[in-house]
């Protein structure tokens, strides 16, 4: 605990950093004072905290400390991190679904999942992760928002999303299943990756998988048995199957599952 007040803990995060220079802080005494601010089991400092972290430059050390801050108030802060999920300005709509991430409470599913389409790439990322976590018992919800984002965005976005579908382990997979017939080839193609990276918990989805690695799209195909290959026992009869394929890069990767 701090033995500074409020005021001069809000004041030290108001200094602008330099490191070394005496009239100025450094920001190792800016994060700290942020984390004192979380600490301090006082409503009244919540007003000062969301000033400030609306103010910081998000991703640097000073605004992950706010935002851990802002979770420890999270009862008091919860009307205004809310409003920032609708803001103009997307990176307080980023930085609202950063917190609602760490919180992970249900009740905040319907007002995270429209973010998953933001139109700002950091926004978008922010929210899978904050649908994911905030799903609870409502996880049908939360996977046909995610599912609807397969295929969007470069390799980066995709892995990102794939991660947050992997928190549902075998719950996503018949929604995933669903999306390897999209009429989309990267949305199928990503749908396989997905299930992929479920391992054996995606199981159930061997025979859809090798099914699709007869699309007409290389790209799929070569998704489906990669895919496949991940699942354990249950893709060998598939992966059996795919050794024969005319596709002779299917066939390849087959063969190389099976050992």
């Amino acid at each position: 605990m701090t033995n500074h007040t409020i005021d001069q803990l809000l004041a030290i995060l108001d200094a602008p950093t330099q490191e070394g220079t005496s009239a100025m802080r450094t920001e190792t005494e800016r994060r700290q004072a942020a984390m004192n601010l979380g600490m301090i089991k006082d409503p009244a400092v919540v007003p000062g905290i969301l000033q400030r972290l609306r103010a910081e430059t998000p991703g640097c050390g000073v605004h992950e400390d706010l935002t851990w801050a802002t979770v420890q108030h999270i009862d008091q802060a919860l009307p205004e991190v809310l409003a920032m999920l609708s803001d103009p300005n997307p990176h307080l709509r980023r930085t609202g679904a950063h917190i609602l991430s760490k919180v992970g409470d249900p009740e905040h599913l319907d007002q995270l999942t429209p973010l998953v389409a933001d139109a700002d790439f950091d926004v978008a990322l922010k929210a899978y992760r904050a649908v994911a976590n905030s799903a609870g018992d409502q996880a049908d919800k939360a996977l046909d928002a995610l599912t609807g984002r397969l295929g969007d965005g470069d390799a980066l976005q995709r892995d990102s999303l794939t991660a947050a579908l992997h928190r549902f382990g075998e719950q996503a997979v018949p929604a995933l299943v669903k999306a390897l017939a999209d009429t989309d080839a990267e949305v199928r193609e990503h749908a396989a990756d997905a299930l992929g990276h479920l391992g054996e918990d995606a199981a159930p989805a061997a025979d859809a998988l090798a099914d699709l690695a007869a699309d007409d799209v290389a790209a799929v195909r070569l998704s489906a048995v990669a895919a496949l290959g991940q699942l354990g026992e249950a893709a060998v009869p598939g992966l059996q199957r795919l050794a024969g394929s005319d596709d002779a890069t299917v066939a390849a990767v087959a063969k190389r599952f099976l050992g």
